[in-house]
């Protein structure tokens, strides 16, 4: 399948230097797979403009520069307009490594550094045919899924490491039905595991799936904030329902959340750990 991509960069020459190496890519790639560049833009108002057209081309991947003039591409991010019906990937391209952690805590398929290394870019590419593919196959919608190594069960490839250690003051970048908004941490009332996927569950009852391990949010998520208390069940302490925190059913325990009708189970091994964050 051709690939449809948007530049969008506030610096003609950076537009050009990716067009040559997306081209240079392209070179060792099968006809069906090479991408197709479909626009530029120079900012934030120019690429909202692009997709606000029902005639021009939809992309399926954007690469966007994080630092420009008239508005950062995280919020450029925030308002294309999401009609639910095929994902946008989007991979940053900046010129500052310190950006890396931010942009997959937005759920960006990917990032690239700037002067582009295309040995680089190409890991980039095989990682976005492997996303495209995933979905076309499943018919699941990627747009809000972060993709941690390869799709699937295929060998992985080395790919840029999960994001650091987040702080409670940090974001992540979801899409609920057709509105896409950053999610603080503060929100997020427990994570738990959906198969290949995650279940991020939101304060007011809402839900968003992220294709990210339980391992991978037990890694990011702040311990004073955040405890796997289950195989499959990450918690909010902060949500956890004081007048009834946790009972035994059993030899079994389960912590009840604020807004969650069902508890949840707690490990032996979890049980102690919980009982000390919580003083009780």
């Amino acid at each position: 399948m051709t690939i449809q991509a948007l530049i969008v960069d506030d610096e003609r020459l950076a537009r050009l230097e990716l067009r040559q190496a997306l081209a240079e890519v392209n070179e060792s790639m099968r006809a069906e797979d090479r991408i197709t560049i479909i626009g530029e833009a120079s900012s934030k108002a120019e690429v909202l403009a692009f997709l606000a057209v029902a005639d021009n081309p939809r992309p399926d991947v954007i690469f966007l520069d994080i630092s420009m003039q008239g508005g950062s591409g995280f919020e450029v991010l925030e308002e294309i307009d999401y009609d639910g019906k095929r994902p946008i990937h989007i991979v940053f391209v900046t010129a500052y490594d310190e950006y890396a952690v931010r942009a997959f805590t937005v759920n960006a398929l990917d990032y690239v550094l700037k002067p582009i290394d295309p040995d680089r870019l190409a890991l980039t590419m095989e990682r976005l045919q492997k996303a495209l593919q995933f979905s076309h196959h499943s018919g699941k919608d990627e747009t809000n899924l972060l993709e941690i190594g390869a799709v699937g069960t295929e060998p992985q490839t080395q790919l840029p490491e999960t994001p650091q250690k987040l702080t409670p003051e940090d974001v992540i970048f979801i899409t609920l039905g057709k509105q896409r908004r950053f999610a603080p941490l503060a929100e997020i009332v427990c994570v738990t595991a959906n198969d290949n996927y995650s279940d991020v569950w939101l304060k007011g009852g809402k839900r968003a799936m992220l294709l990210r391990t339980m391992s991978e949010w037990e890694e990011m998520l702040p311990e004073q904030v955040f405890l796997r208390v289950h195989r499959g069940t990450i918690i909010n302490l902060d949500y956890v329902d004081m007048e009834r925190p946790w009972e035994m059913v059993g030899t079994a325990a389960q912590v009840y959340l604020q807004g969650v009708a069902e508890p949840f189970a707690v490990s032996r091994r979890s049980l102690p750990s919980l009982r000390r964050m919580l003083k009780i």
